[in-house]
């Protein structure tokens, strides 16, 4: 009796084996995919450990009681993370989004008990290997999570043309569809509350069951579109009814991203659609444009020494674009001086302005939450609101817990930055003066 070679044994084994089996072979020779997606669940604690000396830490949502919170991984301990709030810290030009930073509330969480949805948020297929999507998508299946895994393998065919053939064929077995002569359809999907692309692998009859489910949701989410514009495109810039619920640049890309959903949808083909969509994006602009022409008058007024007027400019344009931290800045310093704030914030000429000036602080705190400096200013101009007998008691209450704030956030540290041990000092300075 003949005995066969090992190698002939595996080409045996790979020409008899399913066509979807080659990819998990092609990645990891030899290992089933039980065997794959059981490793890679097992390996998590250490990947998460050598991630966190990267640069860009794993971030997912967590939820808060009902509210979805961003954060981002702090540290591991076996299979228990700790996962620290992100919050805004900057706005990246370039980009037009906000920066985020870990600061705030802690969220312990053993990671038996984190979504596999967000697990697969920590794999991009662009920046991690093809052996690393495919374990996670054989995990992702393992979970229930097909959808996921698709995704995941859609990503990796669009970096990696030569194993899109076996990602297809895996994906087709996992839905029980059949791969047509000229392969799965790649399809563009966008998550328009995470702002985050992807991508799937669809045959015709599943991608027009996904454009119905769409369908089903965009009329509502186009509601939701125009209460976040203010419900008013027909009038002129400075005279709509509503202020919008988002700031204006983001909203404007938010347009464009209602679109990238819900392409393909019944709801954006019918008549009249894109008219709305349009008349949206112009009411936008108009407001931008008219931003940028008013608030030159504000900053002339400024120059020219006359804080009342440049307050009350400003004031007009911010409700423009309330949630532009930029303005909102401009328009607290423009309050703070108009106040002309005396005597370490003691006394004020126009209270009324530093109050004014304090609770557009607090606005730019709940934007930043992080900004130290931001305690200082609500403080000092609390304290020169409190000058006004009718808010004394208050104004000086509310000025003592922002100081407060700054020196709790700095106590205990030996690694203060020079401008935090400048906003020490000088929170220590007006709680002297607080009585």
């Amino acid at each position: 009796m003949q005995l066969l070679r090992p190698a002939t044994l595996l080409l045996i084994a790979l020409l008899s084996a399913p066509a979807w089996a080659a990819l998990v072979e092609s990645q990891f020779p030899g290992k089933t995919e039980d065997a794959v997606a059981a490793e890679f669940e097992a390996g998590l604690p250490a990947w998460l450990q050598a991630r966190l000396k990267e640069p860009a830490k794993p971030q997912m949502y967590t939820l808060d009681g009902k509210t979805e919170v961003f954060v981002e991984l702090t540290a591991i301990d076996g299979s228990n993370t700790t996962w620290m709030t992100l919050v805004r810290v900057g706005w990246i030009a370039e980009t037009n989004r906000y920066g985020w930073g870990p600061y705030g509330k802690e969220y312990k969480l053993a990671l038996a008990d984190i979504p596999a949805r967000e697990v697969a948020g920590w794999f991009v297929p662009k920046f991690r290997t093809p052996q690393e999507i495919v374990a996670l998508a054989c995990w992702l299946a393992s979970k229930g999570e097909q959808l996921e895994a698709n995704a995941k393998l859609a990503g990796l065919a669009a970096v990696k043309e030569d194993l899109k053939k076996d990602a297809e064929a895996w994906v087709a077995a996992k839905n029980g569809w059949t791969v047509p002569a000229d392969g799965l359809m790649i399809v563009e999907t966008h998550d328009l509350e995470r702002n985050e692309d992807g991508m799937l692998f669809q045959t015709k009859a599943a991608n027009a069951e996904r454009l119905k489910e769409l369908d089903k949701e965009a009329k509502k989410a186009f509601k939701e579109l125009e209460k976040l514009q203010g419900l008013d495109v027909k009038s002129k810039p400075g005279y709509r009814k509503n202020s919008p619920g988002m700031r204006l640049v983001i909203l404007q890309d938010y347009v464009d991203r209602f679109e990238r959903r819900y392409a393909g949808t019944s709801f954006m083909e019918k008549k009249g659609t894109k008219e709305d969509l349009d008349d949206i994006r112009a009411a936008i602009k108009a407001d931008l444009e008219y931003v940028e022409t008013e608030k030159y008058k504000a900053e002339r007024s400024g120059i020219d020494g006359d804080w009342h007027a440049a307050a009350e400019a400003y004031d007009v344009i911010l409700r423009v674009d309330p949630l532009n931290p930029d303005l909102v800045l401009a328009t607290a310093e423009a309050f703070s001086k108009a106040a002309k704030i005396t005597n370490g914030a003691r006394n004020a000429e126009d209270p009324a302005s530093a109050k004014r000036a304090a609770l557009l602080y607090e606005r730019l705190l709940e934007i930043y939450p992080k900004a130290l400096g931001f305690h200082n200013h609500a403080g000092v101009n609390w304290l020169a609101a409190a000058s006004d007998s009718k808010v004394a008691s208050d104004g000086k209450k509310r000025a003592k817990e922002h100081h407060e704030e700054v020196i709790r956030r700095t106590d205990n540290r030996s690694d203060l930055s020079e401008s935090e041990k400048s906003n020490r000092e000088y929170a220590e300075g007006q709680l002297k003066l607080i009585k």
